[in-house]
């Protein structure tokens, strides 16, 4: 069973502020050309999205860079939805059982159901304060991904979490949609990132797989 945890890019979806606003208008239509094909212009930090090193390392790898198992693996998704606007290290170690043998650490802060609205800006969503994020570079994971439009507070410009956690080549993936997946342990994950020169970050196709939804299927067949 796959689950789509990508918001779908749109004109209208909130963008982090200073970011320009997507546009997807017509290259060619049915009428003029006979085929059809979209002109798309985005940053690269648009919608569901996944930051590279490289995004704050001039020297940092690209997403170009790395290889594709870089880009999945097993995944535990955290509910902090009721931890306040700080993601503490003793919360982490609290929760040592899920997070042990993850790839992937997903935060569940509920700001999913904001999307599109004002309130999705606000700066109030749960982020892991910095010891939070050393604890979680030293469990050797993948990468680290939250449904808020950011892994950082919006008002600390030194963004210090992105810091810590791409110096150690550990991906960020902000603006997931994780409603579905809502304290789920031990599934398989995969964001799949655009693949351009030089990727400082990119739009990525993230989804989740339950094997043990199939294999439940499989066993009623």
């Amino acid at each position: 069973m796959l689950i789509d945890m990508t918001h779908t890019i749109t004109p209208e979806i909130p963008v982090y502020p200073g970011t320009p606003v997507p546009s997807l208008s017509p290259a060619c239509t049915f009428t003029r050309d006979g085929f059809r094909e979209t002109l798309l212009t985005f940053s690269s930090h648009t919608g569901t999205h996944m930051d590279a090193p490289a995004h704050l390392f001039q020297e940092g790898r690209t997403l170009d860079q790395m290889p594709m198992s870089q880009f999945s693996g097993r995944a535990t998704v955290l509910d902090v939805s009721q931890e306040g606007p700080v993601i503490t290290e003793a919360f982490l170690r609290s929760n040592y059982e899920a997070i042990h043998c993850a790839d992937y650490i997903l935060f569940y802060t509920g700001w999913e159901d904001h999307w599109g609205t004002e309130r999705f800006l606000e700066d109030t969503f749960p982020v892991p304060d910095e010891e939070a994020a050393r604890y979680l570079v030293s469990r050797g994971l993948k990468g680290v991904g939250t449904d808020a439009i950011s892994i950082d507070r919006m008002g600390d410009s030194h963004l210090p979490i992105h810091h810590i956690l791409l110096k150690d080549s550990i991906l960020s993936i902000e603006n997931l949609c994780l409603k579905k997946v809502r304290g789920r342990k031990d599934f398989l994950f995969f964001a799949l990132p655009m693949k351009f020169q030089d990727t400082d970050g990119a739009p990525v196709r993230a989804f989740a797989e339950l094997r043990e939804a199939f294999e439940g299927e499989r066993r009623r067949r």
